[in-house]
């Protein structure tokens, strides 16, 4: 049955192309007439099916002896069918046995030159369709040992290779190969070859049809003998003609919802006339190409506007963009909320009920429509392209560029290889609106993707390779799938949004290996640290820092799907990352074993570094996969750990301190795992001023001598000594300065003396203690203390020195026998009169022996001389 449908496609197709050629040859011979110059065109395998015996030899000379270091090929093609490969041009030495002296071959997505048996692969990026010409030239310049590729007259590929032997044969065919299924079915025109490069100028002229140069070697008009071809001639102009007229593909009444899909998933849109000639336009075409009973649409068509979501605002369904003013009828549209949607008539357009009318739908298109048939595993284009076809008002058959054919056969649709005359499957009939476009179920009748029947979603597109398909067969960016909003309009984008896929044998327990061969080497982790927040607090030694840790990695036995540029979009979900390998970096400065975890508080991004390394050939849909190896895994979660000092503070408060952040590897030891030194880094995004500190610029340490491989982030920390100055140093000094004064006093008053002093060394003693408690309990002096011991001592020698002034007092006052201590007599003054003191604090009594004055000025200067000596060790022991 496959046969014979199979028969009945390549009948159909014979017959256009009959009529195609009639119309060719009546413009040919008006040509002709007119003078214009007459190009012959050879087609090969019209019917797709491969055969031996269509062939074209050269009729010209060929001098074996005619060795070309250099060449030019040339020649202009159309691709009807591809089998394996299509090897349009073989030049062979029947004498030396050396079949492969230049070869021209073709698949989709790549042309290969052979040339002295050397066969080099030109990749192209726009890939080849079929039933259109293309010119396509081959150079090699064997002083440059260039190769280059001309595809319509544009450079599309270079490579550099030395072919190192000339070329030379005595036979030239054209459409066959040493295989059958490399043979050529296609349309051929204007094979010529050079014994040298010819510019690029040249070649474009060339391929634009302003000149026609015949090759010096072997020329298109040198004749050539043909066997089971078609010929014909056209003018030259013909093969760089666009095609004006358009393709149309015709249904019957149907309910608004199939048509608004029947051409958005056939590739086009349906109609919207905005004059009232382009409104007469579509049933007066039907009328020329359809008869009125066949068609029964009685001239009314679907048009593809509404205004279902906001009455008056008419857009178009494909889009909801505002669409232009149509051609309406004389006095509508006049159905207000009870008609939304609009039908072309003869007399301009209508809005019409959605729910209750049915109207024809035509879609139009300027080129055959390219379809690709996803979920096969097929790798090859030509077997996973096909192209539309409508023989009946109705109708579709999608014919493949290989061996595969979708059609339908009463009620099912088929899916079958032509070639085998094979049924690979069968779509199920409850699909929706009975039509294959868009992703549908299908059951197997044999093995495809390594599954042997059943059912199977697979996806037959016209959406380019850059876009994504819609359940529906409608397309959107491929860069909108799975962007966490809904951009198809049945929603389907962002179902399936699963990144990561994951061979059977994966075991999260095992860490990943490099994927160079190298076991001996380790896996390298990159940890990126990112503090926001710090604490220091002195006297328990520790640091509360609030950081985000990520840890980067490749995993190549991994493979990722669809990622996106934007890396924030390529996020695995909670259950997908539970069941993925991730390391774990322990805290090792911490009460406790705390290390990172992963729970739901932790993201794992997927990083996009390289660009997809395919396709996944048994993914319904458009699935670019990247590979583990070259795409890494990140891993990020904010912690707030307290980690613990080792501070040493005997230059406080004028002390530098650091403190570490202690890091180990706890998934594998280094022979495994590794933190990596390069590309490693920590960062500070707090305030660097703190409430006793001040953050310098953080360092890794490594140290990779022990069993784990660890590192330390490094945190300096400045002391900020202003408020021990301000609240500790100045007071000191103050009272230290009261006591000394009081070595200034009189000496007879020894109760003032000693009370200033003795005050001065209890405040001292008491701001002592208080700055003891504030700070940890360390077996060593802190400057801070050596300063306020000092103090204390320096108050405390104050004290004696005014012992040993007072006991150097004697009385020495006339009429006195002996020493004893002078008294000061007291006055009684009237009260009316201003009281003056007979006493000043400050004033040298003349009465003073000699050895009291000499005590005096010794406490003085000696306290005075301790005290700078004293500073000058002192604060150059902190700054020195």
């Amino acid at each position: 049955m496959a046969g014979d449908h199979n028969k009945m496609v390549s009948l159909r197709l014979d017959q256009r192309a009959s009529r195609r050629h009639q119309l060719l040859l009546l413009l040919g011979i008006y040509l002709l007439v007119q003078g214009a110059e007459s190009i012959q065109v050879l087609e090969f395998q019209k019917d797709g099916a491969a055969s031996w015996w269509t062939v074209a030899e050269y009729q010209g000379k060929l001098d074996r002896n005619w060795k070309m270091d250099s060449l030019t090929l040339c020649a202009r093609f159309q691709i009807f069918f591809l089998h394996s490969r299509a090897t349009f041009l073989q030049l062979q030495d029947l004498v030396d046995d050396l079949d492969c002296q230049l070869k021209g071959e073709l698949w989709l997505d790549r042309v290969r030159p052979v040339i002295a048996h050397r066969w080099q692969f030109q990749l192209i990026k726009e890939k080849l369709r079929a039933f259109r010409w293309y010119h396509l030239c081959f150079t090699y310049d064997h002083l440059k040992h260039l190769y280059n590729t001309y595809i319509n007259g544009e450079l599309v590929y270079e490579l550099t290779y030395d072919v190192g032997r000339p070329v030379y044969g005595n036979d030239l065919r054209l459409g066959q190969s040493d295989e059958l299924y490399q043979s050529f079915s296609g349309a051929l025109s204007q094979v010529n070859i050079w014994d040298n490069v010819l510019t690029a100028d040249t070649i474009a002229d060339m391929a634009a049809c302003k000149t026609d140069p015949q090759g010096n070697y072997a020329s298109w008009e040198g004749g050539w003998k043909l066997s089971n071809l078609t010929e014909y001639d056209v003018p030259l102009q013909h093969f760089c003609q666009k095609r004006a007229d358009s393709i149309y593909f015709w249904f019957p009444m149907m309910a608004q919802a199939p048509a608004y899909y029947i051409c958005e998933a056939l590739g086009s849109h349906l109609p919207l006339p905005l004059t009232m000639e382009q409104a007469q336009f579509w049933p007066k075409l039907c009328a020329e190409i359809w008869s009125k009973d066949s068609l029964a649409c009685n001239h009314h068509f679907w048009a593809s506007i509404n205004d279902i979501n906001d009455e008056g605002t008419w857009v178009t369904h494909y889009d909801n963009a505002l669409a232009p003013t149509p051609a309406w009828n004389d006095g509508e549209p006049n159905g207000m909320f009870y008609e939304n949607c609009a039908a072309i008539k003869n007399d301009g357009v209508d809005d019409i009920n959605c729910l209750t009318n049915r109207r024809c739908a035509v879609c139009e298109f300027t080129d055959l429509q390219l379809f690709s048939f996803l979920g096969t595993c097929e790798f090859e284009l030509r077997n996973v392209y096909l192209t539309a076809y409508q023989e009946e008002v109705g109708g579709l058959i999608f014919r493949g560029y290989g061996e595969y054919t979708i059609y339908k056969e009463g009620e099912e649709w088929l899916w079958i290889n032509a070639v085998k005359n094979k049924t690979l499957a069968r779509m199920d009939i409850n699909a929706p609106f009975g039509m294959p476009m868009g992703r549908r179920v299908w059951h197997l009748e044999t093995t495809v993707c390594d599954q042997v029947g059943g059912v199977r979603t697979l996806l037959l597109t016209p959406c380019p390779s850059d876009s994504y398909t819609c359940d529906d067969a409608t397309c959107i960016p491929l860069e909108q799938r799975c962007d966490l909003k809904y951009d198809c309009l049945d929603r389907s984008d962002e179902v399936d949004c699963e990144l990561v896929s994951k061979p059977e044998d994966y075991k999260k327990d095992l860490p990943p290996r490099l994927s160079d061969g190298k076991d001996t080497d380790s896996l390298p982790v990159t940890l990126l640290i990112n503090i926001e927040s710090a604490a220091i607090y002195t006297t328990e030694m520790t640091m509360q820092l609030s950081f985000e840790i990520q840890m980067t990695w490749f995993d190549n036995r991994l493979t990722f799907r669809n990622l996106k540029t934007n890396d924030s979009l390529n996020k695995v979900p909670l259950n997908g990352m539970m069941e993925l390998w991730s390391p774990i970096i322990g805290f090792i400065n911490t009460d406790g074993h705390q290390h990172t975890t992963v729970d739901v508080d932790t993201s794992l991004y997927l990083k996009r570094l390289l660009p997809p390394s395919g396709r996944d050939g048994s993914a319904p849909g458009e699935v670019e996969l990247f590979s583990g190896d070259e795409n890494p895994l990140t891993i990020t979660r904010m912690y707030s750990t307290t980690f613990v000092c080792d501070f040493n503070l005997v230059l406080y408060p004028f002390d530098e301190q650091h403190c570490d952040m202690h890091l180990r590897m706890l998934s594998a030891s280094k022979n495994y795992l590794m933190l990596d030194d390069v590309a490693t880094s920590a960062a500070y995004y707090g305030s660097e001023l703190l409430l006793e500190y001040q953050l310098g610029q953080l360092k890794i340490l490594y140290n990779n001598k022990r069993k784990y491989s660890e590192m330390r982030v490094r945190i300096p920390l400045q002391r900020r000594s202003g408020y021990a100055i301000l609240n500790i140093y100045i007071p000191s000094l103050i009272l230290l300065v009261i006591s000394y004064v009081s070595l200034f006093f009189r000496p007879h008053i020894f109760e003032v003396r000693v009370m200033t002093t003795l005050t001065s060394l209890l405040v001292m003693a008491t701001l002592f203690a208080q700055v003891s408690e504030s700070l940890p309990k360390t077996s060593y002096f802190k400057m801070v203390d050596v300063w306020l011991l000092f103090c204390i001592v320096m108050s405390f020698l104050i004290i004696i020195f005014h012992v040993i002034i007072d006991n150097s007092l004697v009385d020495i006052t006339p009429g006195m026998t002996g020493s004893s201590p002078l008294s000061i007599p007291t006055k009684v003054m009237p009260l009316a009169k201003e009281i003056t003191p007979s006493i000043s604090l400050f004033k040298s009594h003349p009465g003073l022996n000699k050895n009291t004055r000499y005590l005096i000025a010794i406490s003085q200067s000696s306290v005075f001389i301790l005290f700078v000596l004293f500073s000058f060790i002192y604060w150059g022991y902190i700054f020195g």
